[in-house]
């Protein structure tokens, strides 16, 4: 048989390379980090409840389908830079490349577990990098704060005081202003229902949440079972619907965590 030359052989090279690299990500630990979502999940309490329709069975027609009624921004969901600035880029535009991301894990639970307000600064950023190394360009940067084990309980996740003023953590702007200007990020993602924190959001303010779709970036919020997943090391599988001018919608994310040496848990 004659030998494989050029675009033959480069092709073939690039197949093999393929294979080997789903081979490794198969290999790995795969971490769901998505609620399954239904009528009475947490939301932002001016959206009305999801609405689902048994339209077809399959005693009757054989088949089973639903309708579903909900706002793009429900369960773990995608947030588009659409979302909040004018002409900014709509889910159908952002690449299918973003899909797959290395993913950071800032993990703030233990600061989270002494003050609820806790958010998330440059200087937490740093002690990270301290720890775990530079944070790479084009990474996914999530933020572990334990706060999804109060899923489902709306009252629990948005955790108000006796003056209806919510109480949980989230992002400051020079935090975010920092990932996405010195480190390059393409995506946060965070397991509260808000990029800011509860004391923000009870005063109108969504500047962090603003900033960040402001800078064409994009986010997931609402994840859970990030304690599951390593500081790094981790990569970020996040995938969603393609709705024309799609201002946002649930997600599927995984995490594939590399396996210990040896074939541990």
């Amino acid at each position: 048989m004659a030998a494989v030359h050029g675009p033959g052989r480069q092709n073939a090279r690039m197949t093999d390379s393929l294979l080997l690299a789903l081979a490794t990500l198969t290999q790995g630990r795969w971490v769901d980090l998505t609620h399954a979502f239904t009528a009475g999940i947490p939301h932002y309490g001016a959206f009305p409840d999801e609405q689902r329709e048994v339209v077809t069975t399959i005693e009757r027609d054989g088949f089973l389908v639903h309708r579903y009624g909900h706002v793009g921004q429900w369960g773990t969901h995608v947030d588009p830079p659409s979302h909040f600035i004018p002409g900014g880029r709509c889910l159908d535009e952002l690449p299918v490349e973003d899909m797959l991301l290395p993913l950071i894990v800032l993990d703030g639970r233990a600061r989270v577990a002494r003050d609820a307000d806790f958010v998330i600064d440059v200087a937490f950023v740093h002690q990270h990098e301290q720890r775990h190394g530079r944070i790479p360009d084009g990474a996914f940067v999530a933020f572990a704060s334990g706060w999804s084990e109060r899923w489902p309980s709306t009252a629990r996740m948005q955790n108000r005081d006796a003056h209806g003023i919510a109480h949980y953590p989230g992002w400051s702007v020079p935090a975010l202003q920092f990932l996405v200007e010195h480190r390059g990020i393409r995506a946060i993602g965070h397991e509260q229902t808000d990029t800011d924190p509860g004391v923000a959001l009870s005063a109108g303010r969504v500047e962090a949440e603003r900033y960040l779709l402001g800078a064409d970036r994009w986010q997931i919020e609402m994840l859970t079972n990030l304690d599951q997943v390593p500081p790094t090391g981790a990569v970020m599988l996040a995938s969603w619907p393609k709705p024309l001018t799609g201002s946002g919608f649930p997600a599927r994310c995984v995490a594939i965590v590399p396996r210990p040496l040896g074939g541990g848990a």
